[in-house]
């Protein structure tokens, strides 16, 4: 049987949750030159970027100019913190902290979705999403999007399958 996200997470939060994508101004090892330069086929963020997800914009700001976009288009009555442009797990813990709490500060958000490359997650990483899971809805989304190394040399994905 298959059970679509959004029935689960209604199922689980007894209302309709929105994600509000934001985009917090990390980089990526492949676009840095730490281990490439100029991303891989995935690097087009503006493709799926929303208008108020501009890196310029502080965190809290862009929270709140996503919710009151969806307020208007949906009966929301919660929202997830979705951190979704490049790689979200590609700086130090501290600052990571200060970035995931700044978007989980209002009452109304009820977790926090990060995703990231599956060579951009250690330790310390998986300790503080552990932390923030104690109180709320927590994911991380590894894109690891191929297990064939030539299909990622192909995609310029910087990383093997291994």
């Amino acid at each position: 049987m298959y059970r679509e996200y959004a029935s689960y997470i209604k199922e689980k939060f007894g209302t309709r949750v929105q994600k509000i994508a934001l985009n917090p101004g990390l980089g990526c090892p492949n676009r840095d030159g730490t281990i490439g330069t100029g991303g891989c086929t995935y690097c087009n963020n503006l493709t799926f970027s929303p208008f108020y997800g501009q890196a310029s914009k502080p965190i809290a700001q862009q929270m709140d100019e996503g919710i009151a976009f969806f307020a208007k288009k949906y009966k929301c009555q919660k929202y997830i913190a979705y951190f979704q442009s490049y790689t979200n797990t590609y700086a130090d813990t501290a600052k990571l902290k200060t970035l995931y709490d700044s978007a989980l500060q209002r009452d109304d958000v009820v977790g926090l979705t990060v995703a990231t490359r599956p060579d951009c997650v250690d330790n310390q990483t998986l300790e503080l999403l552990a932390h923030y899971s104690q109180k709320y809805y927590t994911v991380l989304e590894i894109g690891v999007e191929s297990c064939y190394d030539a299909t990622l040399r192909m995609i310029n994905r910087g990383h093997t399958f291994a």
